[in-house]
């Protein structure tokens, strides 16, 4: 790779964080698939828990394919297994092809996680710039939450006359993204090696033993697992709490208008709070939005209390871009892409665990106290984080 296709990578991945996700189906996803499908609020989370084992137990495999077979390959492959998706969720009138959905974004999301960081990070370093992994990070998911802002609002008034519509629009601008992948050039860190089997299998292997020897990398990937889970969790009762509190339909693309605008401004100026608050300031800040709004919804019940939500995506945008860079330093371009998914697996067998566990608790408890609940445990798990950080990080290296 030469010092131009470096930097057309860079341009290229602002363009594919652009349009990775759905514009126009954030503020519904719920309640369009109760729509569609007739699925109760528990069995989505059921279903959503079990589609995360197959996540858990493809991320590492696709990880180390990314390792030895290159970056660009596997986020292609994985891009257009993603407009797939994206078509089977569209077309759904069945609890089986909403299932079927899932299943296929399984892979495809498994192939692109961690080699879509890892590429950019490798694209980097050939430009002697991975300091400005944070920033480009930050920036990048800015300005694809200010695009979502923007479209959120048309939304509720979309599926208000047609619930298909925003959904199918969607499809558009995945089909887009996928071409931008195209034109990625190979970071010469990466696709070196010929594959086999058993250097396949050997990747992994020494991948496993190199986190679980490294205590800051631990740290980091639980940290990033309970930031993540407890808020795809909280994601979850979005819709069902806006029903709970009766706001109308129209009001839920205008919620999802800010909330994506708060995430957006501290994934851009991420990079500029981070040098004025440091690492520990951004550990406690990113817990206590994820922790305490939670409680709050569930303690009192009110319209008002829906915009809670809002906090949450103070950790959306920042937690990234962060939590990115805290782990790319640790990490040597050989495993990066098989770490980052090791990350990314055992996050899925943790969003295995609680959100089956939610499902199963709303069937006990009304959502209300499920929230409760949730959020109590989310700050128990604070808790310790903070502790286990100050004798790793500050103990440690004094």
């Amino acid at each position: 790779m030469d010092i131009k296709q470096a930097n057309r990578n860079v341009v290229l991945y602002y363009f594919f964080q652009l349009l990775r996700e759905p514009l126009f189906w954030g503020p519904i996803l719920i309640s369009y698939i109760r729509h569609v499908s007739q699925m109760s609020l528990s069995e989505i989370y059921i279903m959503e828990a079990t589609c995360l084992i197959g996540i858990m137990l493809l991320e590492i495999p696709s990880g180390a394919l990314a390792d030895l077979l290159g970056r660009r390959r596997t986020i292609f492959i994985g891009s257009a297994l993603i407009i797939a998706e994206h078509l089977v969720f569209a077309l759904a009138d069945s609890r089986l092809m909403i299932w079927s959905a899932n299943l296929i974004w399984v892979v495809g999301m498994s192939l692109v996680s961690g080699a879509d960081s890892s590429l950019l990070f490798d694209s980097l370093r050939v430009l002697n710039r991975e300091d400005d992994f944070r920033r480009i990070e930050g920036q990048s998911v800015s300005f694809r939450l200010l695009l979502v802002a923007a479209c959120s609002p048309l939304v509720g008034y979309m599926a208000s006359w047609n619930w298909r519509l925003p959904v199918g629009l969607g499809v558009v601008f995945i089909a887009i993204n996928c071409l931008v992948t195209y034109f990625f050039a190979e970071p010469p860190f990466a696709g070196r090696q010929k594959y086999t089997a058993a250097g396949h299998w050997r990747l992994m292997k020494l991948s496993v033993l190199f986190v679980s020897n490294h205590r800051p990398v631990k740290w980091v990937i639980a940290f990033s697992v309970l930031v993540g889970v407890i808020s795809k969790v909280w994601f979850f009762t979005y819709n069902p709490y806006f029903e709970l509190v009766n706001l109308p339909l129209s009001w839920y693309g205008w919620i999802f208008f800010g909330l994506n605008l708060v995430a957006a401004i501290f994934s851009h100026q991420g990079h500029r709070l981070w040098s004025k608050i440091g690492d520990f300031g951004s550990v406690l800040m990113i817990l206590a939005v994820v922790s305490l709004p939670i409680i709050a919804m569930g303690l009192l019940v009110a319209w008002p209390l829906a915009f809670l939500v809002i906090l949450q995506n103070v950790a959306r945008g920042y937690s990234n871009p962060f939590l990115g860079h805290f782990l790319h330093r640790y990490l040597d371009s050989s495993n990066r892409a098989t770490v980052v998914s090791i990350k990314s697996a055992v996050r899925g067998l943790a969003e295995f665990v609680v959100l089956g566990l939610f499902g199963l608790l709303l069937r006990l408890v009304d959502l209300p106290a499920g929230l409760v609940i949730l959020g109590t445990a989310s700050l128990i798990a604070a808790a310790w984080l903070i502790v286990s950080y100050c004798r790793i990080f500050v103990i440690q290296n004094n």
